[in-house]
Parts: structure tokens; C-alpha cells; sequence
């Protein structure tokens, strides 16, 4: 596939430490020096995490920012599991040029971020927005968010992410969302009431890749009911591949320990950690 030799350019420049698809865990080919992808067709690129890590954030900057420089004739979407009554201030501090601190400060203090526990509003996701919002700054990527925040999200969010994509033209979407809404398989394997936003996405005829995101096991900032830093055990790489989970996606990415990552609004004055 065209993405996993991007993938492989990410990890012979060290930019992720120990990402990798399951689809290439076994190619003695793997380690060989890529190419640059030749995307000649409009492609979406699903990454589907759990929410509240810090490595799947780190992973999905490092992929953009790769693609980024690669592809400088190519226009390139990022997408992120955000409210999209958010959208303002992203428009806003491209058209203003408003620097990444003001921006920081801004995004803090709305009170849709505010009202967000679940991982999505994490320290490490605020990095990702603002490190996206430099090339978006620059002109590199485009930066939306794609929450729609009503009761089926997974129909709204692609119809909303299909709309966009179409609109702008882009030829690669990067979309980073929780791994139940990047599946894209009819239904989902372990949900199955639920049709997943990735085969929704597909259905309207886009090329689509989707990738779940593995760990070894460790913590994470999720809401299980509880909101909090909750430990996880790890994936069983060899046993977990061929699971019925795994219906869906077309490789996974593995990325190691996992470290939580608290709400960023947590750091405001007077708000504590929770």
C-alpha cells in the first residue's frame, strides 16, 4: 500500500520509535529504504487510537509532518476528534497569523475544550493542534476538527469529513479518531449495532486505509466509567493480529509503552488535576 511505505519513511528517520503494521511485521523487505509515496489518487488515511496516551499524538504529528515535507505539491488534510464549534479559532489564527502561545491560550480557555474529559482535550493532544497548526500557519496542511457531537456520530462525522475533503480538494487525509470510528467494517466486530465512520467514509467512494494503533501496555487518561489514569494491560502482538477485532483494518501500529496523558484545561489556574 502506498501509505505503509510512508509509514516506513517515519520510522527510518527515527521519528516513532517503534511503530509498525502488522502487514509488514514479517516482510524481510521492510527494512529496505522506501520511496517516496506517489499518491496519485484522493486518499484518507484513518489512524484509530484510544484516547488519553501520549505516543498515538506524538505518532500522528510525526506522520503529518513527514508527509508534509515529502509532498510539497500535495495538498494535505489533517482531521482531528474535535467539537467542530472549535473550528473559529483555527481559522482565525491562520488568517491572523496569531502566535502558537496566544493560540495555546485561547484553545485552553473555550469552554467546549473545557467540557471535554475524555482523552481528546489531553496535553498531549494540544501539542498535536498546535504543532499541526505551525504547517497549517505555513501552508503545508490544512487543520480541521470533525466532532459533531450529536447521538450517531460515526454518520455525521463522515458525512461532515466527506464534505470537507470534497470542498478542498485535498489528495491525502489524515484523520486521527478513536479506533471504533476508524474501523470500516460493515459493523463493528465487537459493537455490532455500530457502522463505523470508516466504512460510512468508504461507502461514499473515497480510498481509504485504516489503522488501529497497538501497546505493550502501560497507562492511559480514559473514562472507563470514571475519568482518569487507568492501567491497560499490553497487546499480545503474535496472538492479537488475527483477531476478530481486527476486522476492519488494514494494519496496526505499534507504539510500545503506553503513558497517560491528563487534560490540558487541568493546567489553567484553578483548575487542578483530576
Amino acid at each position: 500500500m502506498k501509505f505503509l511505505r510512508l509509514l516506513l519513511c517515519v520510522l527510518l528517520l527515527g521519528l516513532s520509535s517503534t511503530a509498525f503494521t502488522q502487514s509488514q511485521a514479517h516482510n524481510p523487505d521492510a527494512q529496505k529504504p522506501a520511496t517516496p509515496p506517489d499518491w496519485s489518487a484522493k486518499e484518507i488515511i484513518l489512524i484509530g487510537e484510544l484516547h488519553g496516551t501520549q505516543e498515538t499524538p506524538r505518532l500522528f504529528s510525526n506522520l503529518v509532518t513527514v508527509a508534509a515535507a515529502r509532498e510539497k505539491r500535495k495538498r494535505i488534510g489533517v482531521g482531528l476528534e474535535l467539537p467542530v464549534a472549535l473550528q473559529r479559532l483555527i481559522d482565525e489564527a491562520v488568517k491572523n497569523n496569531t502566535s502558537i502561545d496566544s493560540f495555546r491560550e485561547q484553545l485552553l480557555a473555550d469552554p467546549a475544550w473545557q467540557k471535554i474529559d475524555d482523552g481528546r482535550s489531553s496535553q498531549s493532544m494540544l501539542d498535536l493542534v498546535c504543532n499541526t497548526l505551525k504547517l497549517a500557519g505555513s501552508q503545508k496542511v490544512s487543520l480541521f476538527f470533525f466532532d459533531t457531537q450529536v447521538n450517531d456520530r460515526d454518520d455525521t462525522m463522515a458525512q461532515f469529513i466527506g464534505q470537507r475533503v470534497r470542498a478542498q480538494g485535498y489528495d491525502v487525509t489524515f484523520i486521527l479518531t478513536g479506533n471504533i470510528h476508524a474501523n470500516k467494517a460493515p459493523h463493528h466486530p465487537r459493537k455490532k449495532q455500530v457502522v463505523p465512520m470508516g466504512h460510512r467514509l468508504e461507502e461514499q467512494g473515497f480510498v481509504l486505509h485504516s489503522y488501529d494503533v497497538g501497546y505493550s501496555g502501560g497507562e492511559a487518561w480514559v473514562c472507563t466509567p470514571e475519568c482518569g489514569v487507568h492501567s491497560l494491560k499490553g497487546w499480545d502482538i503474535a496472538a492479537d493480529s488475527a483477531a476478530i477485532d481486527q476486522e476492519g483494518y488494514d494494519g496496526i501500529l505499534f507504539v510500545g509503552p503506553i503513558h497517560a496523558s491528563p487534560p490540558a484545561h487541568a493546567l489553567l489556574p484553578g483548575k487542578g488535576t483530576q
